[in-house]
């Protein structure tokens, strides 16, 4: 268990506690479903290849916390997004964290402060939010069943 587990798990502790939160495995397991439902380049989605996918960058990478929670909110609000979300970041971490998607949004900003990059998954891989270590935000969805 990584420092930045512990971290997570001591700041999420009454969410963990009182189930809002739930650990639900190894991110290698969400990252093995991503790669089924979005093409990939090496050990990232690669955005390009997926149809209709929203790609924004920012090198200033300022304010990070209130650009992500405004895409994150951007994006719930255009597509409609709900349900449970799983958590999970590429390298610095390896839980999967599961909630509601209210529940995400809200502990969100003491996710995205660890240095990885962080995916935000929707019910089957359906949709994904991506914040990059390099300060970009990417969204896009999939009608590809993950698990065929």
């Amino acid at each position: 268990m990584s420092t930045y587990e512990q971290d997570i798990r001591r700041a999420l502790k009454d969410e963990l506690d009182s189930g809002c939160l739930t650990e639900i495995g190894l991110a290698d397991d969400i990252f093995g479903l991503l790669r089924k439902a979005y093409p990939s380049s090496g050990s990232k989605i690669d955005w390009r290849r997926v149809p209709g996918a929203i790609e924004c960058t920012d090198r200033d990478g300022s304010e990070q916390t209130a650009r992500f929670l405004g895409f994150f909110d951007e994006m719930c609000g255009r597509f409609e997004l709900s349900g449970p979300v799983i958590y999970v970041g590429d390298s610095a971490t390896e839980f999967a964290l599961a909630g509601s998607l209210e529940t995400i949004r809200r502990v969100s900003p003491v996710l995205i402060e660890v240095p990885q990059h962080h995916y935000f998954v929707g019910p089957n891989a359906s949709w994904c939010i991506c914040l990059t270590m390099e300060n970009d935000l990417d969204f896009a969805t999939s009608d590809m069943p993950p698990f065929s």
